[in-house]
């Protein structure tokens, strides 16, 4: 009775027999369904509000599912996540780009992190320590995107509710596309020095 049941869920859902009885994360598989390309199109097509309105899913959910396990080098530059290589300037510029942001990728995915914040970011704060980056983010609204500038490395943060993410291309082991919490981050715990503005789309 169990077998004939599963059969027929399966029919109805189309998911393979071998994914019966097994949490899919629904999150993860929604984004891999279709083709980066295709996914971008959908995204295009999107009204100025409804972008707004979906900009923190991108960075926050989107990105990652896609980029996760992109590797990480100093000269990488793809536009296709698991393929080739993806530095950390790159990494922004060419994910913002992706989602419609009119900007020179190129020069500022070359430049310090600082010259990007300050070209496209409001509220632009400085700290030296990890607790403070993270004191000041609980204390603003949810569902923002930041880019944050360190010693020699950028990226993206998110929050969602209390926790805050760190999204970026890690140098460390050269490991590549990652959402990590920042308490955790060896990248982000190694800086002296943060540099963070409020992203807007």
């Amino acid at each position: 009775m169990k077998n004939i049941i599963c059969f027929l869920f399966l029919i109805l859902i189309g998911c393979d027999k071998s994914e019966c009885g097994k949490n899919v994360n629904t999150e993860n598989s929604a984004a891999k369904k279709v083709s980066y390309n295709d996914f971008l199109r959908s995204v295009k097509n999107k009204s100025e509000t409804e972008k707004k309105n979906y900009f923190f899913t991108f960075i926050n959910y989107d990105v990652p599912n896609y980029w996760m396990g992109t590797p990480w080098s100093f000269n990488g530059t793809t536009r296709n996540p698991q393929q080739e290589s993806i530095a950390c300037g790159y990494f922004v510029t060419n994910t913002l780009s992706d989602f419609g942001f009119n900007i020179n990728r190129t020069y500022l995915a070359q430049q310090a992190s600082s010259v990007m914040i300050k070209k496209l970011c409001k509220d632009i704060q400085h700290f030296t320590k990890r607790q403070d980056l993270e004191h000041y983010i609980l204390k603003k609204n949810k569902n923002q995107v930041y880019i944050v500038g360190l010693d020699f490395h950028t990226g993206f943060i998110t929050r969602e509710n209390k926790d805050i993410y760190f999204i970026h291309s890690s140098y460390i082991k050269s490991k590549g596309v990652v959402k990590e919490l920042t308490a955790t981050s060896q990248a982000l715990n190694a800086s002296k020095t943060f540099m963070i503005g409020t992203l807007n789309y």
